[in-house]
């Protein structure tokens, strides 16, 4: 086990709680579908049972083999959630109770390249209200932008995926994150914007067209090291002008 799983919001926050000589990883699942999360009904104290073949089910059986192995993930949900309204809002507090995290997927799906800008803001506004309602303000101020759109920073509506008003309430997105295809660098690099991340796909298809095996190929010689201290950076010398120095670690360099 040489990554270590962490929370999408303590990347972003470049809170990089990691072992020594582990790499960080994040896991996220789009689109609220049942088998993220299947419930199968309720035990007599009235708590959720969870399909083991779902996947939580399957994080949760590791859970249990590894211990001491943090499990997390976070789950960006449209209007139906989970699909399951019987069980919806107690996954969603299951969910922030057992150490994952919630985001904003829009309302419906929705392509915010050919929606105009009051209805982005009604889309984006109407899921971070939503979540509001059922768990608080324990969800994340993350959209995960549908499709991947718009595609470009620059377009007319993004502005209204990071700021706007839904329901008489201003929102806040503190990140968005596109379509996967290749790894995000490190938090601390200069090129880190929270506010248009990359992503990987996680699918096999014999190490090409950018799945799984490609991408940790293209990592084995880039990928973040943790030096298994919280508070500090360490690099080469060579990418000390990498480094964004807008950051309270203490940073150290070799040859």
């Amino acid at each position: 086990l040489f990554r270590s799983m962490i929370k999408l919001s303590d990347y972003i926050n470049g809170t990089i709680d990691v072992e020594y000589g582990k790499s960080p990883i994040v896991l996220t699942f789009d689109d609220g579908n049942d088998n993220n999360i299947k419930v199968t009904g309720l035990d007599e104290d009235g708590n959720i049972i969870i399909d083991k073949n779902s996947a939580v089910g399957v994080l949760e059986e590791f859970k249990k083999k590894y211990p001491d192995y943090n499990v997390t993930a976070i789950f960006f949900v449209n209007s139906g959630i989970f699909n399951q309204p019987e069980y919806n809002e107690k996954i969603l507090k299951w969910l922030i109770d057992n150490g994952y995290e919630v985001g904003n997927h829009t309302k419906n799906h929705d392509n915010l390249s050919k929606t105009t800008t009051s209805e982005t803001q009604e889309v984006v506004g109407y899921m971070y209200d939503k979540l509001e309602n059922i768990i608080g303000n324990k969800y994340q101020k993350i959209v995960a932008l549908p499709f991947g759109s718009p595609y470009l920073k620059t377009h007319d509506n993004y502005k209204y995926v990071l700021n706007g008003t839904y329901n008489g309430k201003s929102y806040e997105t503190i990140s968005a994150l596109r379509v996967g295809w290749e790894p995000e660098v490190s938090p601390f690099n200069k090129e880190f914007d929270k506010t248009f991340l990359k992503r990987c796909r996680a699918y096999d298809n014999n190490g090409v067209d950018f799945d799984i095996e490609m991408v940790f190929n293209m990592l084995e010689k880039t990928k973040y090291i943790s030096d298994g201290n919280i508070k500090t950076i360490v690099t080469s010398n060579s990418n000390s002008d990498k480094i964004n120095s807008d950051n309270d670690k203490e940073i150290i360099l070799y040859e």
